[in-house]
């Protein structure tokens, strides 16, 4: 696993949330556009791949699954006190 379980216990829940709001936007009193409705389903669908090839021996760093890095130690900030 390449990144925290708090981060990808996080990324679940994101999806469940995805996953509910597609079922209002598919099933509510207002049907959604087909085309908002296949996009919702093409982003649950992209969220649950990450999740699948989240895989390999954990390092700890400050990456999330967007694959940025969130640390400060990058050069662009001077993080020697004086």
């Amino acid at each position: 696993m390449n990144h925290k379980i708090s981060a990808f216990c996080d990324k679940i829940d994101s999806v469940k949330k995805m996953s509910d709001i597609l079922r209002e936007m598919k099933y509510g009193e207002e049907k959604a556009p087909t085309n908002e409705i296949d996009a919702m389903i093409q982003t649950i669908q992209a969220d649950c791949l990450l999740l699948a090839n989240d895989k390999g021996d954990y390092a700890k760093e400050n990456y999330d699954y967007s694959g940025v890095d969130h640390g400060f130690d990058h050069g662009l900030y001077d993080s020697e006190k004086k």
